[in-house]
């Protein structure tokens, strides 16, 4: 079981809109998975949230293993995924 503390503190430190470094783990056919720097929890880009325009088909994704620049969108507390965007308009 994951401690609640240690969630408790990501959402405060990361807040909604910070922009970081991660490292894709996984494609999905919802989106990809990513990794994030010093963090245990999951980050997770959704198809709709990687253009701004029109939506990323499963061909088109990252490699896993490539760096990308992601922005924090929300917290999905059942399962502690931390929601991710790769959108060029929430990265500017």
């Amino acid at each position: 079981m994951i401690d609640e503390q240690p969630w408790e503190e990501i959402k405060e430190s990361l807040k909604v809109g910070t922009k970081l470094k991660g490292v894709v783990t996984k494609h999905w056919p919802f989106g990809i998975f990513v990794a994030l720097p010093g963090i245990k929890f999951t980050g997770i880009v959704e198809l709709g949230n990687f253009k701004d325009e029109g939506f990323m088909t499963r061909d088109e994704y990252p490699a896993v293993g490539s760096s990308v620049d992601v922005v924090v969108r929300a917290f999905k507390e059942t399962g502690q995924q931390i929601w991710l965007g790769m959108k060029p308009s929430q990265l500017n």
